[in-house]
């Protein structure tokens, strides 16, 4: 059990801990993240700490160890995702081809996820620009492409019985 003595000690020194953090990450909504992880893993090993007085600098280094897997989990990240797009990239002109019917969808789902999907899928911006644009971490973007793409399925399935884009390369319903 942590002493209450090192919890209110880590706790008011927060804000200088997400400064710290702010300063070596792209999202502040992700600094946030990282310092709640650090500080629930603190309380967790709070028995580990051989003086308590340099309780600030034995802090600073489980927030360093966070920070380096942050790190490296966002880097295989983005791997993958270049890995995806190099996939993306050779796809054949029928594959790129959609007919007028789906794109005519767009304009019956949310705005928001139109957008999305246009910015996206159709004119091809990265999901990381979008995401910068939007004022939202990468990761929230993903969720809300899931769901616009979600959207458009379902609209396409209650408008001509298909619910994949790829399908209406077939298409032979007027939209």
């Amino acid at each position: 059990m942590p002493s209450p003595e090192l919890i209110a000690e880590l706790v008011a020194d927060r804000a200088s801990y997400l400064v710290f953090v702010r300063g070596r990450i792209r999202s502040g909504a992700d600094a946030e993240d990282i310092v709640q992880h650090a500080l629930v893993l603190a309380s967790e090993h709070a028995a580990d700490i051989r003086d308590p007085t340099r309780a600030r600098a034995w802090f600073f280094q489980i927030l360093r160890r966070v920070l380096a897997d942050h790190h490296a989990t966002w880097a295989l990240r983005e791997a993958k995702l270049a890995l995806l797009a190099a996939e993306l990239d050779v796809q054949t002109p029928e594959e790129v081809a959609v007919c007028a019917c789906s794109l005519g969808q767009l304009e019956r789902i949310r705005p928001e996820h139109a957008d999305l999907l246009r910015r996206v899928d159709i004119d091809e911006q990265s999901l990381c620009d979008v995401a910068a644009t939007l004022g939202i971490t990468v990761n929230n973007a993903t969720v809300r492409l899931h769901r616009a793409r979600k959207a458009l399925r379902e609209q396409l399935h209650s408008f001509c019985g298909t619910d994949s884009v790829r399908a209406c390369l077939d298409c032979c319903c007027v939209g």
